[in-house]
């Protein structure tokens, strides 16, 4: 049996210890997965003696997982020797090297840790108008990295349509929070909101507070938001970044096809001859036949139904899954995930029938069989093979749908809160387009 034991590393912080062990248990929770925490820049000792526990139960895999916010695309040392320590301690054993939370998924926590702390201010929440929101980071004496603040600030300004966001550093290089505190009280703003650029708290996060004490005035008053740790969208990150990690095992996979999936935006690329490159990954059956291919997302496909009122699955994606590697937008939102135990246990009724829908809808678009007894929250769809359900999960999740698999049995979330034009509809989607494209391109 493949037993993966996730090794979740932060930069040390003593005083955020517990922190960091809540969100290893959090993130065991959500994979079903052993997951041990230590420090980044701990001593060799103290990550064997993580690790070892779990080795001992029979871990056969270890996948690394850094929980940094440094500047995107370096090579963290600190990570480096980490895995030199354990690949010397075990030799035998594959380890599979993740990559810290992507950008974005970071710049929308940040953002709405910002809007959390709005609301919750006290007497009465803030208003957008009179508000600053200013993200702090340690500070560091490499410009890039400093400069990379800069990059996120704008990235959630974008995402939460504010007017600005603004930067400071608690060490090393302005701006300091006393100096951003007081330029945007010079531009009249009646409330600064200091969202720390971390992970964990302890004690960074007592310096900010004591620093945003120091920048109060009569005139503007200054709030700390929490660290990242306990966001609930932290975990749905890491998990996407585990996946990541486990992706080397696919190699039958085609990079160029995977990059065209995951959106050359999502890691800061150009989008250079991004059509001829898509055509070109077309079926030879559409590469001549005047189809015009853009890599902006085509607009949802409407349900239809068949004369008995039902969805007719089947007939919804002619000219829609021609184009399945640029064509239809995915999930929206949050990553759709399973439902709970408790939640589908609260409502069977209502989970049945969504249960029955996706089956239907699945054995459909893809005629495989469909499992509909399996773990609470899942749904089983049977691949042709192993090659294929790895294929499958991993396109699938580039969705924004969270998947995963058991030898060749690929499962896929259910809930009951899930309705007919969200999120089954999603879903159904989902499986319809890139099933589409692994039989027309990537099989081949």
């Amino acid at each position: 049996m493949d037993l993966p034991l996730i090794v979740l590393l932060a930069p040390r912080e003593p005083a955020a210890r517990r922190s960091l062990a809540a969100l290893g248990g959090r993130l065991s929770a959500r994979l079903g997965r052993d997951v041990a925490v230590a420090w980044l820049d701990g001593p060799p000792d103290e990550l064997d003696a993580h690790v070892a526990p779990a080795i001992g139960r029979g871990a056969s895999r270890l996948v690394v997982l850094p929980l940094t916010l440094g500047l995107a695309g370096t090579r963290d040392w600190r990570l480096d020797q980490a895995i030199g320590v354990l690949t010397e301690r075990w030799p035998g054993l594959p380890i599979h090297r993740g990559s810290p939370p992507a950008v974005d998924d970071v710049a929308r926590m940040l953002g709405d840790r910002a809007r959390e702390t709005m609301r919750r201010a006290r007497p009465r929440p803030l208003r957008p108008v009179d508000t600053a929101i200013v993200l702090v980071g340690a500070g560091d004496a490499n410009p890039a990295t400093n400069a990379e603040l800069a990059r996120v600030a704008r990235l959630v300004s974008e995402a939460q349509r504010a007017v600005d966001v603004g930067y400071a550093f608690l060490d090393l290089t302005p701006p300091s929070v006393g100096e951003i505190v007081a330029r945007w009280t010079r531009l009249g703003a009646r409330a600064v909101v200091l969202v720390p650029h971390a992970v964990l708290g302890g004690q960074a996060q007592r310096r900010l507070q004591a620093a945003a004490a120091a920048a109060r005035t009569s005139r503007t008053s200054v709030l700390v938001a929490p660290p990242l740790a306990s966001h609930p969208a932290l975990v749905s990150a890491l998990v996407r970044r585990y996946l990541d990690a486990l992706d080397e095992d696919a190699r039958s996979v085609d990079p160029a096809l995977l990059e065209a999936f995951r959106g050359t935006h999502a890691h800061g690329g150009e989008a250079v001859d991004l059509p001829e490159r898509m055509a070109a990954m077309l079926p030879p059956r559409y590469r001549d036949a005047g189809i015009a291919v853009s890599p902006g997302p085509m607009g949802a496909a409407a349900l239809e139904l068949d004369r008995d009122g039902a969805v007719a699955w089947d007939r919804m994606w002619q000219g829609f899954c021609e184009l399945a590697l640029a064509g239809g937008p995915p999930h929206r939102g949050t990553l759709l995930e399973p439902a709970p135990r408790e939640a589908v246990l609260a409502e069977p009724d209502r989970y049945a029938a969504v249960l029955r829908e996706l089956e239907r809808g699945l054995r459909m678009v893809t005629g495989l069989d469909v499992l509909a007894d399996g773990p609470p929250g899942w749904l089983g769809v049977r691949c042709e093979s192993e090659e294929m359900a790895i294929w499958l999960m991993r396109a699938i999740v580039v969705e924004n749908v969270l998947a995963r698999r058991e030898a060749a049995v690929l499962y896929l979330p259910a809930s009951p809160a899930f309705t007919l034009s969200g999120e089954i509809k999603n879903v159904v989607t989902a499986v319809a387009k890139t099933y589409h494209y692994w039989l027309e391109h990537a099989r081949g």
